[in-house]
């Protein structure tokens, strides 16, 4: 049966220019993209008060774009906090990379579902799931280049190359939290995720 895999490195080491152009320009795409939910007036001449109407319908939208913006720049972050300290790189990273981006490209789309369906605790339960995802595919590849100690530039930190995985990534478990709590508060299931950054550089520290 013919192999159908495509080797691209066929099975050599190489730099990270490339890998870290592509991750830099999906991101700036996603970013780019969480704006485009906030709608202007769909009729012009508007009074201050339909105005005023207006903007308040929108408050859901704004909320889910300012915690999607966040995320998404804790999320850049960390996966250059990551990338940062290897000189090469395999294919495996790349497609470990890969695996990350496609979670956080789906964050526009699961921020948008919570503009418009504010009130459904599905919606949040997609949305939580979209971080949540994109947290693990990169704790999974954090760990995955770590054990590669060939990789690592000189004077890399330990708290790199053995942090605490549970505090350092806290995405998943945030996920798992807002998706039970969404169950009894959607309110509360989304003000969660202002935490997870905020404890995550709290207790790097320690």
């Amino acid at each position: 049966m013919r192999n159908w895999s495509i080797r691209v490195f066929f099975g050599q080491t190489t730099t990270l220019e490339r890998l870290n152009a592509l991750t830099d320009g999906v991101y700036a795409i996603v970013i780019t993209l969480l704006i485009l939910d906030l709608q202007m007036p769909e009729s012009g001449g508007l009074t201050e008060g339909q105005l005023l109407s207006d903007l308040r319908q929108q408050i859901p939208n704004f909320v889910a774009y300012v915690l999607s913006f966040y995320m998404v720049a804790f999320l850049w972050m960390r996966n250059y906090w990551i990338l940062k300290h290897l000189k090469i790189c395999d294919e495996k990273t790349f497609w470990l990379n890969f695996i990350h981006l496609m979670f956080t490209s789906l964050i526009p789309y699961t921020a948008s579902l919570i503009g418009h369906y504010k009130e459904d605790p599905i919606a949040v339960m997609l949305f939580s799931g979209s971080f949540g995802m994109a947290g693990l595919s990169l704790l999974i590849l954090h760990r995955y280049v770590a054990a590669q100690t060939e990789w690592q530039l000189e004077g890399t930190p330990n708290l790199w190359v053995n942090p605490n995985w549970l505090l350092t990534y806290p995405g998943p478990w945030f996920a798992l939290a807002s998706i039970l709590i969404a169950f009894i508060s959607i309110n509360g299931a989304i003000a969660l995720w202002f935490l997870a950054p905020v404890l995550e550089h709290y207790f790097s520290d320690k």
